[in-house]
């Protein structure tokens, strides 16, 4: 069997390219409205020569068509019209994978360790540049005219893959219908892989003397902050919810922080839950899908922090009316730069970053010549982190007024709410995700799965107040809360805490989960480095659900190995 037998490599030997992808709106602010994708970018060790980073700001917040910056009148209305009709259905989504994938393209090396961190659609824009990489492969250095073609071409095999498997589970294998599309999807997949055959670069993983083999890229971690697959450019037909883009061997680590607390039907989760629960999927993947208090921004950052009053102020009502007033109509916003970082008050998007980086840490501590290499900012992090003010910082509800959003959006969001223009994913009673326009969403919450992973600051939030007044009802149509603080169940694993503060233990409402948990947690790991076939082939061993969700989003074998 062949593979690559080697010492073990120095952290400073082993290139990491490192690529974030901020949310919706987002870009970089100066101050405590800086997301966490932005957060983890600013504690690296940029330093590093054998480090690669790579930020790009998030959709909508810049005219990608692009042309000189002093702009005209007429110029600048344009690049804003552009720039909001951008933000609504992510029209620019393809530029912003192309352009992830071209620095890739740019800087990979073989061995060399990809980390991807997203929030929002920056999230899923992480999930399918993973994706694309692994079943595509990566051009040759400098080909960046080829770029939009293997975009194409990867599109073209998913959508093909995608309508052939939705007829075959409507109609049955043996309809005519089905057989042509079928069809179509074989050839997609034979172009896509001659494309790669003679474009592509892979990852030798065969020994000088043996024959060639090939194993296809894969990004070593992939961290995502409320994942939202709300992109009108893949949505076809027009208004059809696009199906999650499936991660499950595409990365060898991943971990995502969902929110608990929104409510937008355009900002429904694009859960892993529903990678797990695919009953084509046997092999265990290291995968921890965890939830938190909040709404979208409350996990992923992006709202201004406001700093705990220890004495209440004395205002008079004037102040109070017309400071509640300018609330409700403009929302929460800050321009002014941070001057002292120290003295930024903490905020409850501050605990999921903290999660983030311990997940990354403990990986590290398991695998160090893959670790990423950190600033000293990260150690300051560590050592201000004031988990109390975190926990006590008020939770955002954009379909509210004064809790965050402007008048105007929170108007918009209810208004796409309550008409039934809108599918979206929702679990059944059965275990099953189906696709529902009606009745309106009517500003439900998510839906939580049963073997779902709960972080501390959840049970926190849920027993901190007397009397309970957060008492979240996620399941649609439930009727009564289904995070109940007594039905919490702790998962017992020993974890170092690398200096954080906060407390990053997990819980879960299923016991079968608890156990499953505990047992892949105490499994041995492989310390070496070495890559091999069975390596490449099974990944990692750690949490995986048991139940079964029907998505089309498998096709090429994404762990199939080449031998020429």
């Amino acid at each position: 069997m062949p593979y690559v037998e080697s010492p073990p490599a120095s952290p400073n030997k082993v290139r990491k390219l490192v690529l974030c992808f901020d949310g919706t709106g987002n870009t970089f602010q100066g101050n405590t409205m800086d997301t966490n994708v932005v957060k983890i970018y600013d504690k690296l060790d940029r330093d590093n020569e054998n480090q690669y980073h790579y930020y790009q700001p998030g959709i909508g917040t810049y005219d990608i068509s692009g042309g000189s910056l002093n702009k005209g009148t007429i110029g600048s209305f344009k690049s804003k019209i552009s720039k909001a009709v951008d933000s609504g259905i992510a029209t620019s989504f393809d530029a912003h994978v192309m352009a992830g994938y071209k620095f890739l393209m740019n800087y990979y090396e073989p061995g060399a360790k990809i980390y991807m961190f997203g929030f929002s659609r920056g999230a899923f824009t992480a999930r399918f540049l993973s994706r694309m990489i692994n079943t595509v492969g990566l051009l040759s250095k400098g080909n960046d005219e080829m770029i939009p073609f293997a975009y194409s071409l990867y599109q073209a095999y998913e959508q093909a893959n995608d309508e052939a498997q939705v007829d075959k589970d409507s109609h049955g294998e043996d309809d005519d219908e089905t057989s042509a599309l079928l069809n179509d999807s074989e050839n997609a997949k034979r172009k896509l892989n001659n494309f790669t055959s003679t474009f592509c670069r892979r990852d030798r993983i065969s020994q000088p003397g043996e024959e060639v083999s090939y194993a296809r890229i894969k990004v070593y971690f992939l961290g995502i902050f409320d994942c939202v697959s709300s992109v009108a450019v893949l949505e076809t037909p027009f208004g059809k919810t696009p199906k999650p883009v499936s991660v499950l061997g595409t990365a060898e680590h991943v971990r995502h922080a969902v929110a608990v607390d929104e409510f937008r039907v355009k900002f429904k989760a694009a859960l892993l839950n529903q990678d797990l629960m695919h009953e084509k999927y046997t092999k265990a993947e290291d995968v921890k899908e965890v939830w938190f208090p909040g709404n979208h921004g409350d996990v992923g950052g992006g709202w201004l922090a406001v700093k705990q009053e220890t004495k209440p102020v004395q205002r008079g009502w004037w102040q109070n009316f017309t400071a509640n007033v300018k609330r409700i109509i403009i929302g929460s916003k800050g321009s002014t730069a941070t001057e002292n970082v120290s003295q930024d008050p903490y905020q409850m998007s501050d605990i999921p970053l903290s999660w983030m980086i311990h997940e990354l840490e403990l990986i590290g501590s398991k695998e160090e010549a893959f670790a990423l290499q950190w600033s000293k900012r990260l150690e300051g992090f560590k050592r201000n982190f004031n988990e109390q003010e975190a926990h006590a910082a008020s939770r955002h509800n954009t379909m509210s007024f004064g809790r965050g959003s402007s008048l105007l959006k929170v108007l918009m969001w209810k208004f796409m709410d309550y008409v039934p223009l809108f599918p979206r994913y929702e679990l059944q009673g059965s275990g099953q995700w189906e696709m529902r326009t009606w009745p309106p969403n009517l500003a439900s919450a998510r839906d939580i799965p049963k073997s779902a992973l709960l972080h501390a600051s959840l049970l926190h939030r849920l027993t901190a107040q007397r009397p309970r007044t957060y008492t979240p009802r996620n399941n649609h149509g439930s009727g009564g809360p289904c995070l109940v603080a007594d039905k919490f169940i702790k998962i017992n694993v020993k974890e170092p805490s690398f200096g954080h503060k906060a407390d990053h233990t997990l819980y879960a409402l299923d016991q079968k989960t608890v156990e499953k948990y505990e047992e892949d947690a105490e499994k041995p790991h492989d310390h070496s480095g070495r890559i091999t076939r069975s390596s490449v082939v099974n990944g990692v061993s750690s949490f995986k659900s048991s139940s079964s969700f029907k998505s089309s989003s498998v096709g090429v074998s994404v762990n199939e190995i080449h031998t020429h």
